[in-house]
């Protein structure tokens, strides 16, 4: 459960504050019948939970199957397997929310089905992979073409294995040096929302892109210090403009998202008191020229504050952002600058 109070002022907008339940999900888990065989279900109950125009709470529902150690077996509704970012479950983050970056380029839940491993050939975790073919519209969608999504994963444990790898904070302290990398690449065909399995449909239900994907990853932890890097990129493969019928009629030229995108993150938890201090620097960049992609610059500058009495379970967040956005009409270009500030309270249980 996440409740969290927002302030934020802009040029454009007036000073505003806002409550709200960021999150409230509900988790089922364990095993059918046998310990190689897992049920994962997640609802989600908050209204941003669920998307408006889907209101059904379900976000996760997934089996998988665990008894070959090279090639474990999910199926259902689940998080594609591409950037770290958003595999980290949000209950196990380090600042209030994930990064602009993420928002923009990451690829959200799907239906479909993934093979992967957490311990490729048993070397003690040094090596792990995903792989997965999916829907490509987003969770609970039903795929009414044949466009699907493909993704691939690889990620390397270069100092064994690194059991922490999906919490964004140091919160052991371990006197031992761990690091993840990894890097993914994904090809979504025929999809109609603006940012590939999550968020708004294109104006006209003709209009079709089909992207390319790569990302690169790293999250490394020592004593406390953690710091965390990505990397995103997104391409359209064929035309970035295409003008169809839209709803009323009337011709619309879209323009496809080409992108790409970077982060570094970092904290420190304190030895002596669960109170951490992290920082955060992201990105967006247009791929190609500006009348050929729907995507503008935009830049995050974050610093938080966290105290965690019973670590992720139970912890106190606040953050401040510096944010600036290029909004491009009629050929003009102008930069918006916004300053929010969030005060999270988060108890899982």
């Amino acid at each position: 459960l996440q409740g969290f109070v927002e302030a934020g002022v802009s040029a454009s907008d007036p000073a505003s504050v806002d409550f709200m339940i960021r999150r409230a999900r509900l988790v089922f888990r364990g095993h059918l019948l046998s310990a190689d065989l897992e049920y994962y279900v997640q609802l989600g109950l908050a209204p941003r939970d669920m998307e408006p125009a889907l209101l059904v709470p379900v976000r996760d529902a997934n089996i998988a199957w665990t008894a070959i150690r090279d090639l474990n077996l999910r199926v259902g509704v689940m998080k594609t397997p591409w950037n770290r970012e958003r595999v980290i479950s949000s209950s196990a983050l380090q600042l209030v929310d994930r990064s602009i970056v993420n928002a923009e380029l990451s690829l959200d839940r799907d239906n479909g089905v993934q093979i992967y491993s957490n311990d490729l050939f048993g070397l003690g975790g040094y090596l792990g992979y995903q792989l997965g073919v999916f829907g490509g519209d987003g969770r609970l969608r039903v795929n009414n073409d044949l466009g699907l999504l493909w993704v691939a994963r690889l990620q390397v444990q270069p100092f064994g294995r690194f059991d922490d790898q999906l919490s964004e904070a140091d919160l052991t302290r371990q006197q031992r040096a761990r690091l993840s990398i990894g890097a993914g690449f994904a090809y979504n065909e025929d999809t109609n929302r603006r940012r590939r399995t999550t968020t708004d449909f294109y104006r006209a239900a003709l209009t079709r892109f089909s992207y390319m994907h790569a990302e690169a990853d790293l999250i490394f932890k020592f004593a406390g210090f953690s710091l965390q890097s990505e990397f995103l990129w997104r391409q359209v493969d064929g035309p970035s403009r295409t003008t169809n019928p839209g709803p009323d009629g009337m011709e619309i030229t879209e323009t496809a998202g080409n992108a790409m995108g970077w982060f570094v993150q970092a904290g420190y938890l304190f030895d002596f008191a669960p109170v951490e201090i992290a920082a955060r620097v992201a990105e967006i960049y247009p791929v190609g020229p500006a009348d050929q992609t729907a995507n503008h610059f935009a830049r995050e500058v974050t610093v938080g504050f966290n105290w965690y009495p019973m670590g992720h379970d139970l912890k106190l967040q606040l953050d401040g952002s510096y944010l600036v956005n290029e909004r491009v009409s009629m050929g003009t270009s102008r930069m918006e600058e916004r300053f929010p500030a969030r005060l999270q309270a988060q108890a899982y249980f």
